[in-house]
């Protein structure tokens, strides 16, 4: 495949115009073309970001000859079918995380599109985070002795769209949306080790109930039916097999604007990183900057660069080059089907109170937050089964 790849877009949230930004400077990938059922939305998306075309959904984004590879940026639940249809017309696939909702679904979109010869991108941007891939050179000098423990942060006040809090798109809370950021991020510094068991604490704190109606009342009546709340805290606990201690911790009820951290201890120093802070800008306004999406009244501190600083544009550049130069991303299928297995494995421990070894694989899941939700003891005890 030659270059320049034509890059076909589905969705028109945040994340999806986060793409087009980060690919519409890069001299190997062309941006051809955009869906959405919504073809208002979708028309507005179009325009905003001077895309060449804009279709009423992704089965004619498919049909489109110019359109080698396709990112998904929709909600969750539709990532395994918008992904089976693309591998169907042959197309590649940048599916934003997680991978899917279940196990089968992950490794039905790895095995096809292995089968089939394409990439399957698993957008994890924190692994291509400049200042993350700076500590992790530095933890591989040598410089901070045998590593013992890593933990990684990443917390904010809460999404911006109602599907986020619906369980049948969303699969669950703030685990599937930054915790599989945290995990990933910490099985990347580390080599990728095997991870051998994992502890979760999850909780509602901030996002009851109450206030997901208040907020997203009328928007979507499905939502208002539920009758539980996603969590919107959690912290996982991960024992990789060398030894190491992985500590992710991920939120929706941080006040203030984000967070996103690397603390990296060995037995003969230290290694903090910080994405967000220590760019040495600081600003201060009483009515807040605009088209700065963070909370920034008062005293903040913008960006320098956000898209690089986050990993944006290095993330698609190297799924671009991966596509045309048939090699396999350093985020692959089957690093989202060991986050996948790590997040059904840490519900399941929030759910019971137990330690869960790994490989944990329960079938007849059909939202990871079930496990939460109505917890089950026996799952995980007799022979597993490879999905």
């Amino acid at each position: 495949m030659k270059a320049p790849l034509g890059i076909g877009i589905v969705g028109s949230g945040f994340i999806a115009g986060v793409h087009v930004n980060a690919l519409k400077d890069n001299p190997k990938a062309r941006l051809v073309a955009h869906a959405d059922v919504d073809t208002t939305r979708g028309e507005a998306f179009r325009a905003e970001h001077g895309l060449p075309k804009t279709y009423a959904g992704h089965a004619e984004l498919l049909a489109d000859p110019a359109v080698d590879a396709v990112v998904l940026g929709v909600p969750n639940f539709l990532h395994h079918r918008l992904a089976m249809d693309c591998f169907a017309a042959g197309k590649h696939v940048i599916c934003e995380k997680p991978l899917a909702l279940t196990l089968e679904e992950a490794r039905e979109m790895a095995d096809t599109a292995r089968t089939k010869g394409l990439v399957l991108g698993y957008a994890e941007e924190l692994c291509f985070v400049p200042k993350y891939e700076r500590a992790k050179q530095l933890m591989e000098s040598g410089g901070i002795g045998k590593v013992v423990q890593v933990r990684q942060c990443e917390k904010h006040a809460g999404p911006y769209s109602p599907w986020f809090f619906r369980r049948d798109q969303g699969g669950g809370g703030i685990t599937m949306d930054m915790g599989c950021h945290a995990i990933e991020a910490i099985r990347w510094v580390l080599g990728k080790p095997k991870v051998k068991a994992v502890t979760a604490w999850m909780g509602t704190f901030a996002w009851n109930l109450e206030k997901v109606r208040a907020t997203f009342g009328g928007w979507d009546p499905a939502l208002m039916a539920q009758d539980k709340a996603l969590e919107d805290h959690v912290i996982v606990l991960m024992e990789f097999e060398n030894g190491v201690l992985g500590q992710a911790e991920s939120s929706w009820a941080l006040q203030g604007g984000m967070d996103s951290t690397l603390e990296l201890f060995g037995q003969e120093g230290v290694i903090y990183a910080d994405m967000l802070k220590g760019s040495w800008l600081r600003a201060y306004s009483e009515n807040g900057f605009p088209n700065l999406w963070e909370p920034n009244r008062g005293w903040c501190h913008p960006d320098w660069e956000w898209a690089r600083n986050n990993g944006y544009p290095q993330e698609d550049a190297h799924f671009v080059d991966c596509i045309l130069e048939g090699r396999t991303p350093i985020e692959s299928a089957d690093d989202g089907l060991n986050v996948l297995e790590i997040m059904l494995a840490a519900y399941h421990s929030a759910g019971t109170g137990q330690r869960v070894e790994l490989p944990f694989r329960p079938r007849g899941i059909e939202r990871p937050v079930d496990l939460w939700w109505h917890p089950r003891h026996d799952l995980g005890r007799g022979p597993i089964r490879d999905v």
